[in-house]
C-alpha cells in the first residue's frame, strides 16, 4: 500500500526550536528509512503524534497541541540511514534533564511501533511501576502494546 508523505504542512504544529541531545541511535535499512519518510498523520483523537520527515530530519510533535518533543536527524548512504542526532524539546528536557535515558528508549518505541510496525514494548519508567497498567502508555502514545519497565 502506498500512501503519500506527511509534511510539516499536513497538521497544526509549533517549529522546533531547540533540543539537548539524548542518547538514541538506530541503524534503519532503505526500506524502512523510505516508511520513516512517509511519517504519520492523526486520524482519531487516540493518534497522539504528529510526524513528518523535512530537509534530513524526522520530526516528533504530539497531535493535540502541536508541540514539538523530538527532532532526529539521519545520514543516508547505500546501506539505509544512520542517527546522527537525537535532540529533545528544551521545552521538557528543561524539567527533567536526568531523564534523557528514558526518552532515548521511547523515541525508539515511537519510530519502531508507529511509523515501522515492529511491535516493541513499551517502555514504562520505573517510578510508574505502581501505575495502572496500560495507563501511561495510552496517555503517551495512545497504544496497547505490552509494557517492559525500564531500568536506567
Amino acid at each position: 500500500m502506498s500512501r503519500d508523505p506527511v509534511n510539516a504542512g499536513s497538521w497544526k504544529r509549533i517549529p522546533f526550536t531547540d533540543g539537548i541531545p539524548i542518547p538514541y541511535t538506530v541503524n534503519l535499512t532503505n526500506d524502512e528509512y523510505d516508511v520513516a519518510c512517509l511519517g504519520l498523520r492523526p486520524l482519531e483523537m487516540e493518534d497522539k503524534w504528529f510526524i513528518y520527515f523535512e530537509e534530513g530530519y524526522l520530526y516528533l510533535h504530539r497531535s493535540w497541541t502541536g508541540v514539538p518533543v523530538y527532532r532526529v536527524r539521519f545520514a543516508k548512504d547505500e546501506h539505509g540511514a544512520l542517527v546522527t542526532e537525537a535532540l529533545w524539546s528544551v521545552k521538557f528536557a528543561n524539567a527533567n534533564t536526568d531523564q534523557a535515558s528514558y526518552h532515548a528508549e521511547l523515541l525508539d518505541f515511537l519510530i519502531s511501533n508507529l511509523l515501522l510496525n515492529k511491535g516493541k514494548p513499551f517502555p514504562t519508567p520505573p517510578e510508574l511501576t505502581g501505575s495502572p497498567l496500560g495507563a501511561y502508555q495510552h496517555h503517551i502514545a495512545g497504544t496497547g502494546y505490552p509494557e517492559v519497565i525500564v531500568r536506567l
